[in-house]
């Protein structure tokens, strides 16, 4: 099961570099509504040669993956890439706008969690923009995940030297989720559980099962006093004639004998954010959104003139249906 979740990854970084591609990322400024500009072009100021070159190393290092990869971009469908575009856009502005308004000061230092973080590059990206700012980065994820990814860094002379680097900040983790107290105990050994800590599960939580992630958050909140939790998921549907999850659920069993336990669980906005609902009463709010409702309320008109440019999208129903199928989700805690 390990290595079917990972196939995921590839699917996930596939469609990042197609977006990158085809230019829908990284966003042009002025792309979202409020403040966060700035701070967004910084971020992504580097995330084309970043990925390219996190590409070609791959390419170097284990020709069987970078063949999966390069076939799944050969087939980049227009509402494949807005989805790939809203979800990067959707993770990285919830946890801008909390650095921005939710941390005590504008000095403040403060730790991120990558959970489930594949090939995913932000921590160069985060390390980059906030500089010391960010006290330690960390990528936890199965043993073969994080094996192939430090080879991968490792074998470009960029990304090591970007390594060397981050060296006292950034810290790749081998680990299950599913094992609740390994995670924690390596969690706590590596970082300090008083200052503001960021969570991303980003596609994650859905491959885990009720149990295993309700007692993942449970322990994470009750551990870490100051908690900032971003997630994005698929939501499987409520309404009885919505078929979305019970099609999703069928044809990823059928096709590469995945399951998503908790797709129809936790099928909506209104009982998704259940899942952080937990006994201590820790969180403080709970804000989530849809991604369509992402798009059409916090896109700006510009941006959305910007993106109907890059490629032709007839199939407008179809993305409005996918979209409205995946959630933003991001609650803040403090003990």
């Amino acid at each position: 099961m390990e290595r079917i979740i990972q196939q995921t990854d590839y699917d996930a970084f596939a469609s990042k570099l197609c977006a990158i591609n085809f230019k829908y990322l990284p966003p042009v400024p002025g792309a979202l509504t409020g403040t966060l500009d700035d701070e967004l072009q910084s971020l992504y100021r580097n995330m084309n040669p970043l990925h390219v070159e996190y590409f070609q190393a791959l390419k170097e290092e284990n020709r069987n993956v970078f063949g999966k990869i390069n076939k799944m971009m050969r087939n980049p469908f227009p509402v494949m890439n807005y989805g790939t575009y809203l979800r990067t856009l959707a993770i990285d502005s919830s946890i801008i706008n909390h650095i921005d308004k939710g941390l005590p000061s504008q000095e403040s230092t403060f730790q991120i969690v990558n959970f489930g973080s594949g090939s995913d590059l932000r921590f160069i990206q985060y390390l980059e923009n906030f500089g010391r700012r960010v006290s330690k980065f960390i990528d936890l994820d199965f043993k073969d995940a994080i094996n192939l990814k430090r080879k991968v860094l490792n074998k470009s002379k960029v990304l090591d030297q970007s390594l060397q680097k981050f060296n006292n900040q950034f810290i790749m983790l081998e680990g299950d989720l599913k094992d609740i107290a390994g995670t924690m105990e390596q969690l706590q050994q590596n970082l300090d559980l008083a200052i503001p800590t960021i969570f991303i599960t980003e596609c994650v939580l859905c491959y885990m099962k009720q149990t295993d992630s309700q007692a993942l958050i449970s322990q994470i909140m009750n551990n870490f006093k100051n908690g900032f939790w971003v997630s994005y998921d698929p939501i499987g549907g409520s309404d009885p004639n919505d078929k979305f999850g019970t099609i999703m659920k069928r044809n990823l069993l059928e096709s590469r004998n995945l399951d998503m336990p908790t797709l129809l669980i936790y099928n909506s906005k209104l009982n998704y954010p259940d899942r952080w609902q937990i006994d201590n009463q820790n969180a403080i709010a709970i804000n989530i959104r849809d991604m369509w409702d992402f798009l059409s309320q916090l896109i700006t008109d510009k941006e959305q003139k910007r993106l109907r440019s890059v490629q032709f999208l007839d199939e407008i129903e179809e993305l409005k249906i996918m979209q409205s199928h995946y959630v933003i989700l991001n609650t803040a805690w403090n003990i």
